[in-house]
């Protein structure tokens, strides 16, 4: 009898750990979006959306799209705006779009420009720190670093298409990784707003 522990045993317990560190962290991000939404000043956003009028979600896509490319405001932000203002099924939806769209953005910047570009548009700095966390390795370590509250997102996008990563590996790591974090800090911020009053 082989001491040889079972290789299907080990996926079980990763994938069980996967899914505990999914849960941790989506209780954090949900703890992390009430504590903020008392901090946001009602009437001011409530003149912004009147303002804005019905193209209030097209006007904070744009701008969750540029805050990837650029980073003028924090990358929390924009989710927990768009599930304030637009609630919990519309806001991670507007969330998920801008994400989506601003990622292959920075991905393309990254494959098509290459570093000197991507350096100009997202910061030397950015970019070193994504260089660093993604290194040499596989495509499906984005899934996990896109999940982590507070990574370099945004670079690492840029990174991914500086090595040519492949547009299919990239998207499914967004989907996978990106999307499912920005669209819980939306319906979170959604909810506590909503349980605020």
């Amino acid at each position: 009898m082989s001491d040889r522990p079972d290789p299907s045993s080990r996926h079980t317990e990763r994938r069980w750990l996967w899914i505990a560190v999914a849960i941790a962290a989506a209780a954090l991000l949900t703890a992390a979006c009430m504590a903020m939404a008392p901090h946001l000043h009602r009437a001011k956003i409530e003149a912004w959306v009147r303002g804005a009028g019905a193209y209030g979600p097209l006007l904070l896509l744009a701008i969750q799209v540029g805050q990837i490319l650029a980073a003028p405001i924090p990358g929390l932000f924009v989710p927990v705006i768009a599930g304030v203002l637009y609630g919990p099924i519309v806001g991670p939806l507007v969330t998920a779009i801008g994400t989506v769209l601003g990622s292959a953005a920075a991905y393309a910047i990254g494959h098509a420009g290459g570093r000197p570009l991507a350096e100009r548009i997202a910061g030397k700095e950015r970019l070193q720190k994504g260089q660093q966390l993604l290194g040499d390795k596989r495509w499906l370590v984005l899934i996990p670093l896109f999940l982590l509250p507070f990574s370099p997102a945004d670079a690492l996008c840029f990174i991914a298409g500086i090595i040519d990563m492949g547009w299919q590996r990239f998207l499914t790591a967004v989907l996978v990784g990106r999307i499912p974090k920005d669209s819980l800090i939306a319906i979170a911020a959604a909810l506590g707003w909503k349980a605020l009053g």
